[in-house]
């Protein structure tokens, strides 16, 4: 197995390990590549995980010099995770991730994966306590945003399922209404350009045996000969290749053959 990551935080963002430690842990475990993905700065209340820009300043530089530091033992990447909702510049950066992260309802703005208690007010003020249409909601900034390609790889295209579980379920995962909206969804981005990212944070996070995309969406995405690419969002260094083992097993059973790199001259596919 090839090992890397690249949807990776640090303690400039949300992270809980520095730049400098998830390298080393990289290292120890034989990892070619590293990306690193820092939330961009969104100016909007309750949306708080990004980083200032004068952090982004000083994370651009700190991900260079760790470079030129260790370089020889690790391809590292500075790279940049762009908020659907607030588009930063990416001139300097090696890669981008774009995800969707919050619903906009007027002129507010819900955050999908920060706590059950925000889902909840979201669905039963601003949807009528219809959880479908919420998910759907969800779904159609992920189409908006999909519709022209804005980033390298699509992250965690249906993390609304973030508290959809645990016995809060606030929509059915497996209803018509979710399931036409989440497809429609995943097809735009794979026919836009985006690599698809197979993110194991649900498993990680106790959240669900399967990755996001779900499986159901990976079976569409195999048919629609998806690029897909395999990554922890690592907060932790020692979560930088969690499940990677189950999420390659479960992409082979599917019918990939392959998932996708970043080299130095681009990403690239690789066996699984």
């Amino acid at each position: 197995m090839v090992l890397s990551n690249y949807h990776t935080h640090t303690t400039f963002c949300d992270g809980l390990s520095s730049a400098e430690e998830h390298i080393k842990k990289a290292i120890a475990l034989g990892f070619s590549s590293l990306g690193f993905s820092g939330h961009g700065y969104v100016p909007f209340e309750g949306l708080f995980c990004g980083m200032t820009p004068e952090a982004t300043e000083r994370y651009r530089a700190e991900i260079n010099d760790l470079k030129a530091k260790y370089g020889d033992r690790l391809n590292i990447f500075l790279g940049l995770e762009n908020d659907a909702a607030y588009l930063h510049p990416v001139d300097g950066y090696d890669y981008t991730i774009g995800s969707v992260h919050c619903i906009k309802c007027g002129d507010k703005y819900y955050s999908v994966d920060s706590k059950a208690e925000i889902t909840e007010t979201a669905v039963a003020q601003e949807f009528g306590g219809d959880g479908d249409a919420y998910a759907e909601a969800y779904f159609d900034a992920v189409l908006d945003f999909a519709a022209a390609r804005r980033a390298d790889i699509f992250g965690h295209i249906d993390l609304v399922r973030r508290f959809n579980a645990g016995g809060r379920e606030f929509f059915d995962e497996s209803g018509r209404r979710y399931r036409v909206a989440a497809e429609y969804a995943l097809e735009r981005a794979v026919r836009s350009g985006y690599i698809i990212e197979v993110s194991t944070a649900p498993i990680q996070k106790g959240i669900s045996d399967e990755t996001y995309p779900a499986n159901y969406l990976l079976r569409l995405a195999r048919e629609l000969d998806a690029r897909v690419i395999v990554n922890s969002d690592a907060h932790l260094a020692e979560n930088l290749n969690f499940a990677f083992d189950k999420a390659e097993a479960a992409l082979r059973e599917i019918g990939f053959r392959e998932r996708w790199e970043l080299t130095a001259g681009g990403f690239e596919a690789v066996e699984l």
